[in-house]
């Protein structure tokens, strides 16, 4: 680069421009430096305010679970005490393929007890030598409680089975409906295995001379 009035380092007009341009440069570095460190303070006061949050969830958490333990450990203490257990046990009709409804009254709850319900619910019943929870408890009361459980025992009253299809149509007459049976769900829910296929129930469900009857739709290369 030529040398010239405008920018020879002699000349004195020249180096004070200069070093005012240097002073400018590193004001300017010095703003941007401290502007990154008041960043870089700025974002581990945050991660330190994030631990923190996290470390004050956590222990919520903890202790929240910890009285749910607590409360559970108590009732279930009570529930024992008061030797909770359930009677007049009856089996209803079957609801689905395979299930059965049972309700049951839960014995020996104080009428003035507050925590029948969740009693109930934690009370289990023993049906074919499996315990079980009720699916819903209702109380009714005067200290009466019932439960209410819709079981899948695969008792043979409630498994429903297809019998021989009719024609080319893949039509099944649906057997051993029990008596009262919702037809549309023992058809929808009944599985059935033909050419070589599995179905977990009926496409299709209608009933024709006070007999139920499933329908499927397949490809046939024949047809």
């Amino acid at each position: 680069m030529p040398v010239t009035h405008c920018n020879d380092p002699v000349d004195p007009q020249v180096r004070v421009r200069i070093r005012e341009e240097w002073s400018k440069e590193l004001l300017e570095h010095g703003k941007q430096a401290a502007q990154r460190e008041h960043v870089k303070a700025q974002w581990a006061w945050e991660d330190d305010q994030h631990a923190a949050l996290l470390r004050e969830w956590e222990q919520e958490r903890i202790q929240h679970e910890r009285e749910l333990e607590e409360r559970a450990k108590r009732e279930e203490e009570e529930r024992k005490r008061l030797d909770l257990f359930w009677g007049h046990v009856e089996a209803h009709q079957c609801k689905t393929y395979g299930t059965r409804e049972y309700t049951a009254v839960l014995m020996n709850s104080p009428m003035n007890w507050g925590k029948r319900i969740e009693a109930c619910k934690a009370t289990p019943l023993e049906v074919h030598g499996i315990a079980h929870l009720p699916n819903s408890c209702e109380d009714r009361g005067h200290g009466f409680v019932m439960g209410r459980w819709e079981l899948d025992l695969y008792e043979p009253d409630c498994n429903t089975h297809w019998g021989l299809h009719i024609a080319r149509r893949i039509e099944h007459y649906l057997e051993n409906l029990p008596k009262g049976g919702d037809w549309r769900e023992f058809c929808a829910t009944t599985p059935v295995r033909f050419r070589d296929m599995e179905f977990a129930g009926a496409q299709e469900c209608f009933q024709y001379n006070s007999g139920t009857y499933g329908l499927w739709e397949i490809d046939d290369i024949n047809c």
